[in-house]
């Protein structure tokens, strides 16, 4: 850049023999074309499912023996607890927690609800007929559309 001017002047490359550079081209389109096939061969690869199947069986294998030894153990584990659940001295032990709980507070045993208490059911008892009484009438046709 000149000083003072405001031009630029430009410094031209020397010049190269473009058969040269058509050399240069192929042979970067012979290493893109070979990356290309590579990467559609490892594309097929990872999408053939019995292919991968086939290389990873026992990680396959393992996995599903894991899985379904959590379900079955899920199941197992239910099935204890309900039976301990339903049991002659679970059902007395929470009877022994039921009854000492109305022994420490008797007042909560078959007291009235307050007043706020009777509100609030009147208040959800009106809000669920409403509810039900306008799906009711849109899930049946009015008689004027029968006719």
């Amino acid at each position: 850049m000149a000083q003072g001017t405001g031009g630029v002047t430009q410094i031209e490359a020397p010049a190269r023999d473009p058969r040269a550079i058509e050399r240069e081209i192929r042979g970067h389109r012979g290493e893109l074309s070979t990356l290309v096939g590579e990467l559609n061969r490892r594309r097929h690869d990872l999408t053939d499912v019995r292919l991968q199947l086939r290389r990873h069986t026992v990680g396959v294998a393992t996995g599903l023996l894991a899985t379904g030894a959590v379900i079955a153990g899920s199941f197992l584990y239910a099935r204890w607890r309900a039976r301990r659940y339903n049991s002659l001295i679970a059902r007395g032990g929470r009877l022994r927690e039921a009854v000492g709980r109305m022994i420490d507070r008797p007042e909560r045993v078959a007291s009235e609800p307050t007043v706020g208490q009777r509100l609030l059911a009147s208040a959800g008892s009106a809000a669920a007929a409403v509810l039900i009484k306008t799906i009711l009438e849109r899930l049946t046709p009015s008689p004027s559309r029968r006719a």
